[in-house]
C-alpha cells in the first residue's frame, strides 16, 4: 500500500484495532493518515515505534486520500469524502447494496467502477463469515441458529464506561442511572432486538435462498469480545472431523475440545477460537460449536485491512 490511507474517528476502539494490524504489517507511518474530531486534533496516538498526530477531520482536505477508512457514522465526513474524490469504506453507512467482506485466500469479490464507497459487514457477520462460507462450501447449509454475545465495547466507550461505573456502584452499595443501556447491564444480562439487517446479510453471503436463519442478541457484563453459539442444519450429512480439520486450516482460526472463552483465550487477539465441535445424537446432519474472538480485531479490523488492500491493488 504506497498511497495514503486516511482513518477517521482514530481515537476510537475500531480505528485502533485498525491501527494494530497495520502496524503488525508493517505500513510505513507516512502511508497514514489519522483523523478525528475537533476535539482530539493535534493529540499524538502510539503507532508502531512512534506516534502519528491527529488531524481534524471536520477540516481537512481528503482529496489527497485514495481511501477513507471509516469506523464510525458521520455523515458530514462521508458527504466530504464523496465530494473529495476519497473512496469510502465504512460498516456504518446506510446503504441497500450487499456488504464487502474479504478474507485471507478468498475469492476476490467483484466492484463496480463507478462506485464511490462500500458498506463493509459488520464486527458480528465478520466473525462469524470465515467459519460458516466455509461449512456451507463444504454442504449447503438449510438452517442457521445463531445466539450473540455482545460486550459492552459493542456500545463503544460509553458502554464500557457505563458497565464500569455501575459495576462500582453496585459493590458499594450505590444506585445507578442507566444512559447507554435501557436498563442496568452489570451483573445482569439484556436481550436485544433481531437485527434484520444481519440476517439479510447473512443470506447473501450464505447464497442459498433455501437456508432459513434465526438470531437472538443478548448484551452480557463483560467489557470487551465477543461470542456465538451456532447451530446448523446441512442438505446432507457431515463429519465432525471432516468440519473441524477444514475449520482448522482456516486463517487466525483454532478449533479446541476444552472450554474457550473470550478474555481467557482472545482478548486483544485478531484469531478466533472454535470450541465444543458437535452433533446432536442422531442428527447426522447437523453441527454446533462455540465461537469467541475479539469482534473489533478479528471482525472489524481483519475485514477494513482486507478489504483496503484489495481495494488499493486491485480497484483504485
Amino acid at each position: 500500500m504506497e498511497r495514503r490511507i486516511a482513518v477517521s474517528h482514530a481515537s476510537g476502539i475500531v480505528a485502533q484495532a485498525i491501527l494494530e494490524k497495520y502496524a503488525a504489517f508493517g505500513l510505513a507511518p507516512d502511508a497514514l493518515l489519522l483523523l478525528d474530531h475537533e476535539s482530539s486534533a493535534g493529540k499524538r496516538v502510539a503507532y508502531a515505534d512512534g506516534y502519528l498526530r491527529l488531524q481534524d477531520q471536520n477540516e481537512y482536505d481528503l482529496s489527497g486520500c485514495s481511501l477513507l477508512l471509516m469506523p464510525e457514522a458521520d455523515a458530514a465526513l462521508e458527504s466530504a469524502a464523496l465530494r473529495q474524490g476519497c473512496f469510502l469504506v465504512s460498516h456504518a453507512i446506510e446503504r441497500d447494496t450487499p456488504a464487502l467482506f474479504v478474507a485471507g485466500g478468498a475469492t476476490q469479490p467483484e466492484i463496480a467502477y463507478s462506485e464511490t464507497s462500500q458498506r463493509l459487514a459488520g464486527a458480528e457477520l465478520s466473525c462469524l463469515l470465515p467459519a460458516l462460507l466455509a461449512l456451507d462450501q463444504m454442504r449447503p447449509v438449510v438452517r442457521l441458529n445463531v445466539t450473540l454475545l455482545r460486550s459492552a465495547e459493542f456500545r463503544g466507550k460509553a458502554g464500557v464506561d457505563e458497565l464500569a461505573a455501575q459495576t462500582i456502584g453496585l459493590l458499594n452499595a450505590r444506585g445507578i442511572i442507566p444512559k447507554v443501556y435501557p436498563e442496568q447491564i452489570a451483573f445482569n444480562i439484556l436481550p436485544e432486538s433481531a437485527d434484520a439487517r444481519l440476517i439479510a446479510d447473512l443470506g447473501c453471503f450464505l447464497g442459498n435462498i433455501s437456508c432459513s436463519s434465526t438470531l437472538q442478541t443478548l448484551n452480557v457484563p463483560i467489557f470487551h469480545g465477543f461470542a456465538a453459539a451456532v447451530q446448523l442444519v446441512f442438505a446432507s450429512d457431515v463429519s465432525v472431523e471432516a468440519s473441524s480439520s477444514l475449520l482448522a486450516a482456516l486463517d487466525m482460526v483454532a478449533v479446541q475440545k476444552q472450554s474457550a472463552g473470550p478474555i481467557s483465550d482472545c482478548n486483544q487477539s485478531f484469531s478466533c477460537v472454535i470450541s465444543h465441535l458437535e452433533q446432536a445424537r442422531e442428527q447426522p446432519s447437523s453441527l454446533q460449536f462455540w465461537m469467541v474472538t475479539d469482534p473489533m480485531r478479528y471482525g472489524l479490523a481483519n475485514n477494513y485491512v482486507n478489504v483496503a488492500d484489495f481495494l488499493l491493488k486491485s480497484f483504485l
